[in-house]
């Protein structure tokens, strides 16, 4: 197993995962042969069965394997780069990561449900992203990075003027990939005597959300 891809299952510790993987009978998050074939279709590219893949996987994490990887032999403590190593759990949503002549790719996925991607949260997370394309471990470890949007919907208003060229496709926007929600989900919404929506309200009701209406109950 290369250097890097050995670092990023050993800085892998979210206990969602381990939970999931035992419950769901899946210990490795090996992603499915419908999956492999969409990122596939969308990067082209080809995602081999045993790829390793992690959920929130924290930019720390990646930073550090990255760090490393250019430096097997290194004594901590390290110095800081204060781009690099945040401290914050910052994370990438879901990763892949896989070997294949010698180069490492590195999938990430950023993804949204019933929320909406920010341009303040993509800047940032853009910002430190290319900061580590430019450490010495991205060089070390050969990485072929990958980027791409999950959301119900394509973003419309999500600027990508920070973005480099290894996160857009030549019409300058990320890899898009539908998620597909259930038409009907419900969520608590607090709220004064009256029904409008307030932080401070005492009192609370259902909102239902279908098809982007929404009525409360």
């Amino acid at each position: 197993m290369a250097k890097l891809l050995q670092l990023l299952e050993e800085f892998n510790r979210k206990e969602r995962f381990y939970v999931v993987g035992m419950t769901f009978g899946n210990k490795r998050f090996q992603l499915s042969e419908e999956f492999r074939k969409t990122l596939g279709r969308k990067l082209g590219i080809y995602v081999p069965e045993n790829a390793f893949a992690a959920m929130d996987y924290h930019l720390d994490w990646l930073a550090a394997s990255l760090y490393l990887t250019a430096r097997p032999g290194a004594s901590p403590p390290h110095g800081r780069d204060a781009q690099l190593i945040t401290g914050t759990q910052e994370d990438i949503d879901f990763l892949v990561a896989y070997e294949s002549d010698d180069w490492c790719y590195v999938i990430m996925l950023e993804a949204k449900g019933v929320t909406g991607f920010t341009n303040k949260q993509f800047r940032l997370k853009v910002d430190r992203l290319v900061a580590m394309s430019k450490a010495p471990g991205w060089q070390s470890a050969k990485v072929i990075p990958h980027f791409a949007l999950i959301s119900p919907k394509k973003p419309k208003r999500l600027k990508y003027d920070r973005c480099p060229d290894w996160m857009v496709e030549p019409d300058g926007e990320p890899t898009w990939i539908e998620l597909r929600l259930p038409e009907l989900l419900k969520r608590v919404e607090r709220c004064d005597q009256a029904g409008t929506p307030s932080q401070q309200g005492d009192h609370w009701k259902v909102v239902t959300e279908k098809r982007g209406k929404m009525a409360a109950r």
